[in-house]
């Protein structure tokens, strides 16, 4: 067996080793990234394709590898083969399966079933002609011939061909170089600058497969690289960001002794995209709770880390266990509802990170819940202030050190409070709904700096604050009504 990403780490949360998965229409593109990706992680995996050839290609590379892949012949479209698939999934993993991943386009069947005469493309003929078979029998028209679109002689081959089949008529596109103009337009309206590509959805599949993303269900996670944010005409305010080297993580580069520093979760790793090893990070509110695990986290990750907290006791006592961990980590006082030591704070880290950094967790916030008739100004003006107003004005403060960095990463830590309401949280709700907001604002005027922006909305969460929110008179019970209503029952 192959070291895997996660063989020597000591948190499981973040090793698929010992799981199993099974992916279909593994052999290319997407599946095929998330399958290797999974399996990196440790995982046993199944793939399945229609082309027995393309799977024996696929094993070949990943047995070498010292990956734990098998694989099947399966074309979804067919019930009885589906059954046969998963037979030999329950065969080969012992009856248990702990993951499983669809991958699968019906574009061209969904055009066809609204009447339209389809042309398709794939690089393999033998695939075309098993689609064509199978749509053919339900009397769609569609044809279909070999294309490698990343050729621009086969793309203008292509299009010959289709003008041919419909009479030189052709309702989306004319010509190769209308292709590459699609693409050049498609990358226009996504702010990041540019489309998608397979390791970006493994990522985030393999992330939601492990045990460090066991809370999270239910969601439709959207990954476009912002392009539902935009603006509804498909422009933007600004021109997309320059693009960066696809394996060069530019970061704030801080010195450090290797002796001191402890083993981190990527020390091992030679994937450099599940790595913070050489970035710097600000963690609002991180001597407890949410924000002391996020800390920690991303010091594990490798990232040079400071924290701010009102309490020096608090920082000093963290930093102690950090530094006994070999972390990088430092910290300052801050409360972030004043606008001067918001200012005198991000100073602090200029100077400490030498004028960039990479990654900003503006985590601080505070709650207070009454109902709406009680609520005065002063509460208003201090959940806003904390919750909202101080996450606007660190954003400002950190743009010149995020930009510098050509890497910047801001994570917002919201609330479902912000997307659904609940008894006694309307102001605290609106703050947290005005900081959802505010992220795709963001998001979309400062991706052309390269820097992302997203907000991660928890549930309710085992924290000081909520264990002295569960003392006010009716908080407990919707807690309770919470957990009872939840998939997985827990905080």
């Amino acid at each position: 067996m192959a070291e895997t990403k996660l063989s020597c780490l000591k948190d499981k949360r973040w090793s698929l080793d010992g799981m199993t998965a099974l992916v279909t229409g593994a052999t290319r593109g997407i599946g095929h990234a998330i399958a290797e990706e999974l399996a990196e992680f440790g995982a046993a995996v199944h793939i399945c394709s229609r082309n027995q050839q393309d799977i024996d290609q696929c094993l070949e590379e990943w047995n070498s590898k010292g990956f734990r892949i098998t694989g099947s012949a399966c074309d979804v479209l067919s019930r009885d083969q589906r059954e046969n698939l998963i037979k030999t999934v329950a065969s080969t993993f012992d009856g248990k399966l702990n993951i499983l991943t669809r991958i699968r386009y019906a574009i061209a069947e969904e055009l066809a079933e609204f009447g339209a005469a389809v042309h398709i493309c794939s690089r393999h003929q033998q695939d075309i002609d098993q689609c064509l078979e199978e749509w053919n029998s339900k009397g769609f028209r569609i044809t279909g011939s070999a294309c490698d679109v990343l050729s621009r002689d086969q793309r203008e081959n292509l299009i010959k061909t289709v003008a041919s089949t419909f009479d030189g008529k052709l309702n989306i596109l004319k010509s190769a170089v209308e292709v590459d103009k699609l693409v050049e337009a498609m990358e226009y309206q996504i702010p990041i600058g540019r489309l998608g590509e397979p390791k970006d959805i493994s990522g985030l599949v393999a992330f939601l497969s492990l045990l460090a993303a066991s809370y999270i269900t239910g969601q439709i996670i959207t990954l476009d690289g912002g392009y539902i944010i935009r603006t509804p005409n498909g422009t933007e305010p600004n021109r997309r960001p320059q693009s960066q080297p696809k394996d060069n993580y530019p970061c704030a580069v801080i010195p450090h002794d290797e002796k001191l520093m402890a083993e981190t979760k990527l020390e091992f790793f030679k994937d450099k995209r599940w790595s913070l090893h050489g970035m710097t990070a600000l963690v609002t509110g991180g001597t407890r709770g949410i924000g002391y695990a996020i800390a920690e986290e991303l010091a594990e990750f490798g990232a040079a880390v400071h924290i701010c907290a009102r309490n020096q006791q608090d920082i000093d006592q963290c930093l102690e266990q950090w530094s006994n961990k070999g972390f990088l980590t430092t910290g300052s006082v801050c409360d972030v509802l004043s606008p001067d030591q918001r200012e005198k704070l991000m100073k602090n880290v200029a100077s400490i990170f030498n004028g960039k950094l990479n990654i900003l967790i503006n985590n601080a916030g505070t709650a207070s819940t009454k109902s709406v008739l009680d609520y005065t100004r002063e509460d208003v003006a201090t959940l806003f202030g904390t919750n909202f107003e101080s996450c606007f004005h660190l954003c400002q403060l950190a743009h010149p050190l995020l930009k510098a960095s050509g890497y910047g990463r801001i994570v917002f830590i919201s609330s479902i409070s912000g997307l659904k309401a609940f008894p006694l949280c309307s102001i605290y709700g609106a703050s947290k709904g005005a900081l959802n907001q505010f992220t795709k604002n963001i998001a979309l005027e400062w991706a052309k700096d390269n820097i992302r922006a997203n907000t991660v909305a928890p549930g309710p969460v085992k924290t000081v604050l909520l264990d002295f929110l569960m003392k006010s008179p009716g908080v407990d019970k919707n807690v309770e009504t919470l957990i009872s209503g939840s998939p997985v029952s827990r905080i």
